[in-house]
């Protein structure tokens, strides 16, 4: 079908130009290379979704900006085609159909990228839910300060004890996009099918830096698993009554490892219970390790500069400054101030049994905290993790028993005390650090080399040599962090991990981050998925959730059924039974008895905003079963349940649903008028013109 020349070299520049560039856009030469092109995208999108899966193909190719420039390069040559024929003839009438018919589908495509939803929602049977979790994740940064109030009850004993976030409400919260790709960022280089993934947008680098407070995302783990560490290996030369005989004693390998201590109710469940081992002639080794680098600068500023006394003195570390309090000079339940920090410790109890200072620590607005330091076992010291405040407390063990009425002490406990000491601490940069203690007195502090050996207790008269033999850091108790291969399948079900580095008020952090799962219990996150770091009179929590919305209304799951193929455990069929209960009010129920199965979906619609949902049934997790801890929690014995399943439900959101309907029915509307008129390819020449003869 020819077309109207418009551009001419005798117009002038100004209307040239512009028509020049009208008519690019509407040549036949672009349309056939940009149709080609999106068919070898469109061919090489159906490769990468084959390999690496849905997530993967939208990541790589459909969401990036270049193809959505490709989409808009079509559609212009698609517009302006029709428009540079204006006016149309009635033998152009599929023709403008046709086109008009791409035009609304390349919109509906437009506004189902910009704003549609695709989000999982898992709910157990006999409960309700109505929050669903998006592909997508962000950065949350909680922010406590002095005027965070207080959420729990004056006599709660679980939050003196363990004080937390959890039990103050915090001042701001941050919420930062983070999106990270599908894959391990390590894997672009090395064990990805030859893409360009860089031309994909993923957020690297600072994504927040404000007011003091700055994130950085320095690696991301898509899929990681945790990797046994082998313990601290160490060799050691204990030469404690051996200065008459001419031959060295021999060397002795000693293991130190790391335990984990439990949920994350516990004190020590962030890095764990350290370890020790006895040597001959009485010195003991202590191992442990530091969870933060503000546990770390403790220890190195650990050194004891103040007279010990009789009841020894406390050494406390609060955002980089170090504080003695001679326990002599503290009386009971009487504040001492650290610094300008606002934050007050007082002598709870000293117990002479454990020979550990109980310490009460108080902040304005919030509830009081306790922290328990050993003087015999520094490796079981409770600290205040929460707040970036950590102590140790030095005493001389005889001095000690002397200031205690000797029916509150123990022998035992005591003459340990008085055994010399090497405490080693894995930092968090993951080097070794250790510091020397005997006979009330403090030796020295220094790294530990991974080569040569160090000797300690020389003025003792009971010398040791240690020597590095095996280390390998850890993350967490005898763990670390490692990338799992990339899986296409049950990625709700990987565990993300994210490299950051966390500043506030100058004070940094950097650690690995745990992504919390798509949880429907919404249960508190563990220490590796919710980290905290002190500023200057405010501390700073993060976690890595994901994206959520709220439906409008709680789903109720009666009951989930499935139907296995005979002779096997795979699932050939499985559904939901449902109730659409009010979001406010429970009684109130909006549909009931709906049954989701696979490839029948239903429309639910949001009372709120009207947004139509459409559920699919996509997935299920279960049977659970008497004994299993989730089956225990969710029923014990409150119904007649043999099993519990989890059902995954997707809720669709498409606003460009009906436009892409129309406009394919447009095009094929438009394509079935250029054949049955037939005048588009075959028009009706005039006899006896001079062409035709």
């Amino acid at each position: 079908m020819a077309r109207p020349k418009l551009s001419s070299p005798k117009q002038p520049w100004l209307v040239w130009i512009p028509l020049r560039v009208y008519e690019l856009l509407a040549s036949l030469k672009l349309a056939v290379l940009v149709i080609g092109v999106s068919a070898v995208v469109l061919g090489w999108a159906t490769l990468v979704e084959s390999r690496y899966g849905t997530e993967a193909v939208h990541f790589g190719i459909y969401g990036t900006r270049w193809f959505a420039a490709l989409n808009l390069l079509l559609g212009l040559n698609v517009l302006c085609a029709a428009l540079i024929r204006f006016p149309w003839k009635r033998y152009q009438t599929g023709f403008v159909i046709t086109h008009a018919g791409i035009l609304v589908l390349l919109v509906g495509t437009l506004l189902t990228r910009l704003g549609g939803i695709d989000a999982q929602l898992p709910v157990f049977e006999g409960k309700t839910g109505h929050l669903a979790f998006k592909d997508t994740q962000h950065f949350e940064l909680a922010v406590y300060d002095a005027k965070a109030g207080d959420t729990s009850s004056p006599g709660d004993a679980s939050a003196a004890s363990h004080p937390s976030a959890e039990t103050a409400s915090p001042s701001m919260t941050i919420e930062i996009p983070f999106a990270a790709g599908p894959f391990n960022w390590r894997d672009y280089d090395e064990r990805l099918f030859r893409f360009p993934w860089k031309l994909s947008y993923r957020d690297r680098g600072v994504l927040y830096d404000r007011d003091g407070i700055r994130l950085e995302v320095l690696d991301y783990l898509s899929n990681s698993s945790y990797a046994a560490n082998a313990p601290l290996k160490l060799r050691v030369q204990s030469r404690g009554g051996e200065s008459g005989k001419k031959t060295p004693p021999a060397w002795q390998t000693i293991e130190l490892g790391v335990r984990d201590a439990g949920g994350a109710d516990s004190p020590h469940s962030r890095m764990g219970l350290g370890s020790r081992e006895d040597l001959p002639g009485g010195p003991r080794v202590v191992f442990w390790i530091a969870g933060s680098r503000s546990e770390t600068d403790a220890f190195l500023k650990s050194r004891p500069e103040k007279p010990l006394g009789t009841k020894g003195v406390i050494a406390l570390c609060l955002q980089g400054e170090k504080y003695e309090i001679p326990l002599d000079e503290l009386k009971p339940n009487t504040p001492f101030p650290l610094g300008d920090t606002g934050t007050t410790v007082e002598l709870a109890e000293l117990d002479g049994r454990f020979l550990a200072a109980v310490l009460r620590v108080s902040r304005p607005g919030e509830p009081a905290g306790r922290m328990i330091l050993f003087a015999d076992v520094p490796e079981f010291n409770q600290q205040d993790v929460e707040h970036g405040l950590f102590g140790t407390y030095w005493a001389d063990a005889a001095k000690l028993a002397q200031s205690l009425p000797s029916e509150t002490t123990d022998a035992k406990m005591l003459d340990s005390a008085r055994r010399p000491r090497v405490d080693i601490l894995q930092a968090s940069d993951g080097k070794l650090y250790y510091r020397t203690w005997a006979a009330g007195q403090f030796g020295g502090l220094a790294p530990l080399p991974m080569r040569g050996n160090v000797e300690v207790f020389e003025t003792t008269g009971n010398p040791v040599a240690l020597a590095v033999e095996e280390f390998t850091p850890s993350d967490k108790p005898g763990r670390r962090v490692v990338p799992a291969p990339f899986s296409k399948q049950n990625s709700e079900m990987q565990t993300r991990q994210a490299r950051v580095r966390l500043t506030v008020d100058g004070h940094s952090e950097e650690f690995w981050l745990e992504g919390l799962p798509k949880d429907p219990l919404g249960q508190k996150p563990q220490d590796d998925q919710r980290r905290v770091v002190a500023g200057d009179g405010r501390r700073v929590a993060v976690t890595l959730p994901w994206d959520q919305i709220d439906v409008g209304f709680r789903l109720f799951l009666h009951k989930f059924e499935r139907k296995l193929d005979p002779g096997t455990s795979q699932a050939s069929w499985y559904s939901s039974l449902v109730d659409l209960v009010d979001r406010q009010d429970p009684k109130k129920i909006l549909e009931e008895k709906v049954l989701i199965t696979l490839n029948e979906p239903v429309n639910f619609s949001d009372p709120r905003t009207g947004r139509s949902y459409r559920v699919y049934q996509e997935a299920f997790r279960g049977p659970f079963k008497p004994g299993d801890q989730i089956f225990d929690r969710l029923v014990a014995g409150q119904s007649q349940r043999d099993e519990l399943f989890l059902s995954w439900l997707t809720f669709n959101y498409d606003p460009g649903r009906g436009l892409k309907y129309f406009g394919s029915l447009l095009i094929v509307a438009g394509i079935g008028t250029m054949f049955y008129m037939r005048a588009y390819f075959f028009r009706r020449r005039e006899h006896g013109s001079e062409e035709e003869c």
